[in-house]
């Protein structure tokens, strides 16, 4: 059996914000190349678990074009699966080539044995973050799925990404936040909520789930009328009066007070009588000063 393929998705995962590109590890295999590469059905090709659930319409028509008139320069990557085959590597070509209503497209067919499945999903992450940048909800939707793979805290998810803690917080609470809302990134992917940036996210987790809904609401509307979001400072004073109150300190009743704070107490109002006293003596003695 082949050794499987090794790779560090954490190199790659880390510098995701930096909008960097690299090859993508399968394509560096010793022999791979369009040479060993095969025709293959379009319709015989399954596109699952990919952590872009968003593609950009105008660019996979760009790249359609440039396949109608260059061909394809890349293959894509596949496996084999039950009596299909699986897309590892690739999505954008394989959907400019459905535009364009091709019906093979050149692929690199690797075997089950070169090629560990439990990490598919990270491959795949690996595979969008290299050829164009995710989302920045798709971005917090995958890491999520990674640090739910793992069954990792964000934490340690941070370290094995080369991220701040911070960072992995603001990105998993993004993803927290756009899965309460119920809306599916699959079915219904163009819906606006996948457009707000992490940035505004932050400004609504303190939230409850109610005031949540209000203040996308909010981010919505002002993206329909204004063709933007609005900045956020705007939300921030929109969100201001609908974080929740802190509870006041209720001063504690004298039944559920200790010994110890009985004493103090009294000792507090004994010291008041005090100064009240030496404040009447002063003033009876100012009174008789004026009746001589």
């Amino acid at each position: 059996m082949k050794n499987k393929t090794n790779y560090n998705p954490a190199d790659i995962l880390s510098r995701a914000s930096a909008r960097t590109s690299s090859l993508n590890p399968f394509l560096k295999e010793e022999g791979t190349s369009n040479h060993n590469a095969t025709e293959i059905p379009v319709d015989q090709i399954l596109t699952e678990n990919n952590p872009r659930k968003t593609f950009n319409e105008s660019t996979i028509r760009e790249l359609a074009e440039s396949i109608s008139q260059y061909g394809l320069l890349q293959p894509i990557v596949v496996r084999k699966k039950a009596g299909k085959y699986e897309l590892i590597n690739g999505e954008r070509r394989f959907r400019a080539h459905k535009l364009l209503k091709r019906k093979n497209i050149l692929a690199i067919i690797k075997n089950v044995e070169q090629i560990d499945i439990t990490k598919l999903p990270e491959i795949k992450l690996v595979e969008n973050l290299q050829r164009e940048d995710l989302s920045e909800s798709d971005l917090a939707l995958s890491l999520q799925e990674l640090k739910n793979r793992h069954k990792e805290t964000n934490d340690q998810l941070a370290k094995r990404i080369n991220k701040s803690a911070q960072w992995v917080k603001t990105k998993i609470s993004h993803a927290e936040i756009l899965k309460e809302t119920n809306i599916n990134s699959n079915s219904d992917k163009n819906h606006p909520i996948f457009q707000i940036p992490t940035s505004l996210f932050t400004e609504i987790a303190p939230l409850d789930v109610t005031n949540r809904k209000k203040a996308i609401d909010y981010l919505i509307k002002g993206l329909e009328k204004k063709g933007d979001f609005p900045s956020r400072n705007d939300l921030r004073e929109y969100v201001r009066p609908l974080k929740p109150n802190k509870p006041k300190q209720s001063k504690p009743k004298l039944g559920n007070l200790e010994l110890k704070d009985l004493k103090t107490k009294l000792s507090k109002i004994k010291e008041k009588i005090s100064q009240l006293q030496n404040e009447k003596s002063i003033l009876e003695e100012t009174i008789r000063k004026f009746k001589k």
